[in-house]
């Protein structure tokens, strides 16, 4: 028996006409509920007996009973006993949908005590869609339905009607429409279709849902043919950078072709080497490395100048000979001898032959202590009576000029000076006035240690008297017998030098001074191609490298603790005084 809300006044009046309800009327109840959202149907009445929930339109499917023992009920429904006995009997639908709207029935034995009608709210959902894309409408109910559309300003229009898997449309819509079940979908939309869309139950009457559709202006859409222009701009933009890049390098190709033929020029116009001649080319190459440097042909341009400074090599140790043969016959200032020699050194630094060409520069810079030498045995063959002693006068004169301005002058002027005084004889007169003061027998002392010492002949020995030297001067620096005694000091170390001269094949020209800053620039150079390899090569530096650097700062420390001493010792002296 179907039921419709014109009539529910007429129903209950007939029921209670042919019935014994306990109460005067009934009417149906409608309750609302959420989609796929559990909802209870209200059922507050005492039962003594069977209690039973049916489809008002069915009455003899029940879909749940309760008795004084238990309740029963089928799935996607429940009820709860306690609630029973107590007098309460709603039925609860555990996930409500659309297929379970209809007319429920609560009775208790032949009694009806209530009908509940289920509807499920409106669905509201907002829809954002970009121009072209397509709307998809739900239309998940087995009823009949209408979509209708509003928009801004206008009434509701029926656009399609849904029925038994049937989509029909209006004229303009047909061909935009499409309908797979449970799916109605509106292709290509346009701002225009802007507006409120909805899905009404047409049957009961009920709006199942609304959809609210906002879609984008074209002008926020890129359009097929501005992706294709872009896509053409980036693949010409590709294409001049390309060519760009392969002008450039071909341009810097003829470039470097032509300094290598600058420089290979220079290189076989160096035949009357002078200082200029080495410092254009050396300037030409680094200028070349570093134009070419984190390019494409740096690798080459390197191997290019080490062959250029490599073809270089035998002129400039041809160079040297000539440097050091004019400085020995008077020809060449020792002081510009030096300089040119420095300027070769440059040339050949942290090249693969630098050691070798630093070791012959070495070897060729000794053959000058030869003329101290020469001055030496001209010194002893006046004494005898072998050579002039004016004669000798000139070149000891000639010698300490030669070193005017370089680091060896003092060492070289006192040499000179011993020199002179030792071939006029007057040496042990200046030596006597010493020894005769009351220190005499300290004077004595350090004059035995100084012969014992030549006589030993062995390094450690000389150092330690040295030092002793340097300890005699320090204690009369402040007494009346200073000038004596620093005298007698000098000529001590000057008998030294001349015992290393005769007796040594290495450079002579060392001071004490100038061995240490030579150690320490050593050292600095060590560490630079250690720290420069290791950054190239990834390359550890060997147990000699190491030990050889320890070994140099060991002795750079010492010679600074015994500075420090004699610095202390002043200081001690002059607050004693």
């Amino acid at each position: 028996m179907q039921f419709c809300s014109l009539h529910h006044c007429v129903l209950v009046f007939l029921i209670l006409t042919f019935t014994t309800a306990p109460v005067s009327a009934l009417e149906v109840c409608p309750t609302r509920g959420k989609l796929h959202q559990s909802v209870t149907l209200s059922c507050k009445h005492q039962c003594s007996g069977l209690l039973k929930w049916s489809l008002l339109s069915n009455r003899d499917d029940v879909l749940a009973e309760c008795d004084r023992t238990s309740c029963r009920s089928k799935e996607g429904f429940s009820i709860s006993h306690d609630q029973y006995l107590r007098g309460d009997s709603s039925l609860t639908i555990t996930a409500a949908d659309y297929s379970q709207r209809n007319v429920y029935a609560c009775e208790c034995g032949d009694i009806d005590y209530a009908f509940v009608r289920l509807i499920i709210e409106t669905v509201f959902s907002q829809v954002q869609l970009k121009f072209g894309e397509d709307l998809k409408l739900h239309v998940s109910v087995p009823e009949p339905v209408e979509v209708i559309y509003k928009s801004s300003g206008s009434a509701d229009e029926v656009i399609c009607r849904v029925n038994n898997l049937s989509l029909q449309c209006k004229d303009k819509y047909r061909d935009r429409t499409s309908l797979t079940y449970p799916e109605l979908t509106l292709r290509h939309m346009e701002p225009r279709d802007s507006g409120r869309y909805t899905i009404r139950d047409t049957k009961n009457e009920e709006d199942i849902q609304i959809y609210a559709v906002s879609v984008e202006d074209k002008q926020h859409a890129v359009p097929v043919w501005v992706i294709i222009l872009l896509i053409l701009i980036i693949l010409l933009s590709c294409c001049v950078g390309v060519g760009i890049y392969l002008k450039r390098r071909h341009h810097l190709r003829i470039l470097f072709k032509r300094r290598q033929q600058l420089v290979e020029q220079l290189v076989h116009q160096a035949e009357g080497w002078t200082e200029e001649n080495i410092i254009e080319v050396e300037k030409s190459l680094s200028q070349l490395k570093q134009q070419y440097i984190n390019t494409g042909y740096s690798e080459e341009v390197k191997l290019f100048c080490m062959k250029m400074r490599k073809q270089l090599l035998p002129m400039c140790l041809l160079h040297v000979v000539q440097l050091v043969k004019q400085a020995e016959d008077g020809e060449k200032d020792i002081r510009q001898m030096e300089k040119e020699q420095f300027c070769l050194n440059v040339l050949c630094r942290d090249t693969d032959y630098s050691v070798n060409f630093s070791r012959f520069c070495s070897l060729k810079k000794v053959q000058l202590n030869s003329q101290l030498l020469r001055v030496h045995q001209l010194v002893q063959q006046a004494k005898g009576g072998s050579e002039a002693i004016s004669e000798v006068e000139k070149k000891i004169n000639l010698l300490e000029q030669q070193y005017i301005n370089t680091v060896y002058y003092d060492q070289v002027s006192v040499l000179c000076d011993v020199k002179r005084k030792e071939l006029k004889g007057v040496l042990e007169d200046v030596i006597e006035p010493c020894i005769t003061t009351w220190n005499k027998t300290q004077i004595l002392q350090v004059k035995q240690r100084v012969h014992e010492a030549i006589q030993v002949g062995r390094g450690e020995k000389i150092s330690e008297v040295e030092e002793e030297i340097n300890q005699l001067e320090l204690q009369h620096m402040t007494s009346e017998d200073f000038s004596v005694v620093s005298w007698f000091c000098m000529v001590m170390r000057a008998e030294l030098f001349w015992y290393r001269l005769l007796n040594s094949d290495k450079e002579q020209l060392m001071t004490e001074k100038i061995e240490i800053l030579c150690k320490v620039e050593e050292l600095t150079d060590a560490l630079e191609k250690v720290r420069v390899g290791g950054e190239r090569e990834q390359k550890i530096p060997s147990s000699t490298e190491v030990y050889k650097m320890k070994k140099d700062l060991m002795e750079i420390k010492k010679w600074c603790e015994k500075t420090e001493g004699k610095i202390n010792y002043i200081q001690h002296r002059d607050g004693a005084v």
